[in-house]
């Protein structure tokens, strides 16, 4: 009997920022930022209850403390390395692989027109293109036969039509009222995370 080989990708930063949407809708947390703990495997057996599958979530590297920016960019650094620990913490408790395929860099916004004073912010990079990249070895490499994917960005289009051209099943998991509709016409399946699902999840992992 054929056993197909199924790997989840989740694009990690998204995937936790719909999360949090999600907790703050329902007013379990006040701020996007406490969220750094969620249980996937049971969220996604609930979508997948007879699959056998590896999951990966995909995320940044360590961060360092960013100490040239000014005091509000060093404590959001040192908030974002805590919440990345955390988040790897459970990860590992839940049996999901973790793959740092990127970098949080700093970046300037446009200069306040009344102080001149410059606006820096965080920005992810590379993350959705290793995960990409990922999917495009793996189908190349005949490793994965169903491709489950958690991300709303479409510079992964590219790779999710590779991976159909050599006959790879493709399953799109979105967000309740938050489906990109491009992922959702070109997958083979489209599956919806319920909101009770993803707030179960999140208590599960808080145990």
């Amino acid at each position: 009997m054929f056993n197909m080989k199924t790997i989840v990708y989740i694009d990690g930063q998204n995937f936790l920022y719909k999360v949090a949407e999600k907790l703050v809708e329902a007013k379990l947390v006040k701020d996007k930022q406490e969220v750094s703990a969620i249980d996937i495997p049971y969220l996604l057996k609930q979508v997948f209850p007879k699959e056998k599958m590896t999951i990966r979530f995909y995320g940044v590297a360590k961060i360092k403390q960013q100490h040239n920016f000014g005091k509000v960019i060093l404590d959001k650094s040192v908030k974002f390395a805590n919440n990345l620990r955390k988040i790897r913490n459970c990860l590992t408790k839940t049996g999901v692989e973790y793959r740092a395929t990127g970098l949080l860099k700093v970046r300037d916004s446009d200069k306040c027109k009344k102080c001149g004073a410059t606006d820096y912010k965080f920005m992810e990079k590379g993350v959705d293109v290793g995960l990409a990249v990922d999917i495009v070895r793996d189908v190349m490499s005949n490793l994965v036969d169903h491709i489950i994917l958690l991300s709303s960005d479409m510079d992964i289009m590219p790779a999710i039509l590779v991976a159909q051209e050599f006959g790879k099943k493709i399953t799109y998991v979105g967000f309740n009222n938050r489906l990109t509709s491009a992922l959702s016409f070109r997958a083979n399946v489209t599956q919806v995370l319920r909101d009770d699902e993803v707030i179960e999840a999140w208590r599960r992992a808080k145990k």
